[in-house]
């Protein structure tokens, strides 16, 4: 008997069924990356948060190996497996097919069991022509559409450890893309396999908070678990979109939700929702307050300097020909008061015209001019 899909046939060796896949690039995350997700985005030239029109899986919070246990738990089998051989895909982003030679099993619930020595064959789809450059969302759902082929490179001779769950005898469903196999990898894989090793996901660290129009909000919140879960976000019970206008980030355990430049309506009740590899949900809320800035009264840059105060003058004899010497410390300047018939900045002058500034009248409506700066 022979067993074929479109124009590719095989012999009756471990038939992959492709029913569902995860996501290709899920193994590959970085210990902090900025992610778009699917949603709602907060736009920058416009107001509130917009629907999002797709939805692709995207990174995962916590480190590299993080996908590669939760996968471990999902799968009925997980097996290292080696690359024979591998037809070419006809073209970009086309099927072709692997066949995996069983090295060692790690975990086997199949109708079926595996054997070392068994061939697998499976079917995927070339990456190159894969567009990663849309919005996605975290989740252990892992699909763009159901049925979609995994989409990932396999190298021939790679070893590689395989997640899949069997279907029927010698029938299988993939997991995500294999990912090579490594001392990470599978120490990943062993962490979660082991006897009281999982832990049930939760998240924390959200405060309610208040913030001006035009200042800089930051929401952060810690997920723990064994695997972490997958970590969204979402503002008035709608999903966030990243965007110029907001960023969405993940590092390690941590994910924060930051909005360079507040606006009135980004005011509301934020949810961090963890989502765990069996479903379970929890989450972490906080509302934040937006108040708009207040109107600055205009300042007057002008000082009333008269009437002063003033001291005793530090120098002595300033003032000439029985002129009284002040200093005023408020501008730190010395003023003479000149005796009848003399003016000038020291009273070194006669005053010609008989004009004087000494009398008490003259004194209340002003300061003198006759002023020097005292350094």
């Amino acid at each position: 008997m022979r067993v074929c899909i479109g124009r590719v046939a095989w012999r009756p060796v471990f038939l992959l069924t492709l029913a569902s896949s995860f996501l290709a690039a899920f193994g590959g995350v970085t210990p902090s990356r900025t992610v778009r997700t699917a949603g709602f985005s907060r736009l920058a030239s416009g107001s509130g948060f917009r629907s999002g029109s797709s939805l692709s899986p995207c990174a995962h919070v916590g480190d590299a190996t993080n996908a590669v246990s939760a996968r471990a738990v999902m799968a009925g089998t997980v097996f290292e497996g080696k690359a024979r051989s591998r037809n070419v895909a006809r073209e970009p982003g086309g099927l072709y097919g692997v066949t995996f030679v069983v090295q060692r099993i790690h975990k086997d619930k199949s109708s079926s069991p595996l054997k070392r020595g068994s061939p697998v064959r499976l079917l995927f789809r070339d990456r190159k022509g894969l567009d990663t450059q849309g919005p996605c969302r975290q989740s252990y759902n892992f699909t763009r559409r159901p049925g979609d082929v995994v989409r990932t490179n396999i190298k021939r001779g790679g070893k590689y450890i395989v997640f899949v769950n069997g279907v029927g005898p010698h029938n299988f469903t993939t997991l995500g893309e294999p990912v090579f196999r490594s001392r990470k990898n599978l120490q990943a894989v062993k962490d979660v396999l082991c006897k009281n090793c999982l832990r049930p996901a939760s998240i924390s660290g959200l405060k309610d908070t208040k913030v001006k129009v035009k200042d800089r909000l930051r929401l952060v919140c810690r997920s723990k678990g064994n695997p972490l879960p997958a970590v969204s976000w979402y503002k008035d019970g709608n999903p966030v979109n990243a965007s110029r206008a907001s960023r969405i980030q993940f590092k390690k355990k941590r994910s924060s939700l930051v909005i360079p430049k507040v606006r009135v309506e980004d005011a509301g009740r934020y949810e961090c929702r963890a989502t765990s590899v069996n479903g379970a949900i929890s989450s972490s809320w906080a509302t934040v307050t937006v108040s708009a800035q207040p109107n600055n009264p205009p300042t007057d840059n002008t000082t009333t300097l008269w009437p002063l105060v003033g001291g005793v003058c530090p120098i002595e004899q300033y003032c000439l020909n029985g002129g009284t010497c002040t200093f005023y410390d408020t501008v730190g300047e010395l003023v003479c008061q000149c005796a009848e018939g003399f003016k000038g900045q020291r009273c070194e002058s006669k005053d010609v015209y008989n004009r004087s500034n000494s009398s008490p009248e003259s004194w209340e409506r002003g300061p003198p001019t006759r002023i020097m700066t005292f350094n």
